[in-house]
């Protein structure tokens, strides 16, 4: 086989991972939306139950104050949460996983 060739089939090996790299990334994508998409309709089926009625529409978005998961859990368990409004509360809370996340440390 002349050099050539030998170039060619290397290029062309370098291209298929290429494009196999792509597709997999691609199918990675696509897994995180399917799961997303899942895993909100699996929380609304559960939070209709609530009153008054709660939905999520953009899951990382609503649940970020707490409330919804809230209601998630007491919905789910049949037991009612105390709610904790302290402010101080929740600013501890905070600061304990941001230093967690500094130290490297797993909770």
């Amino acid at each position: 086989m002349a050099g050539h060739e030998w170039d060619d089939w290397f290029e062309r090996e370098e291209l298929i991972g290429q494009i196999s790299d792509i597709r997999v990334q691609n199918l990675q994508v696509e897994r995180e939306v399917v799961q997303k998409r899942t895993f909100t309709r699996w929380m609304n089926l559960h939070l209709e139950k609530c009153n008054p009625r709660l939905e999520v529409r953009d899951l990382f978005r609503d649940i970020q104050d707490g409330k919804i998961l809230m209601a998630l859990l007491e919905e789910l368990s049949g037991c009612k949460l105390v709610r904790i409004v302290s402010v101080d509360f929740l600013n501890h809370i905070t600061s304990s996983v941001l230093m967690n996340d500094q130290d490297n440390a797993d909770l």
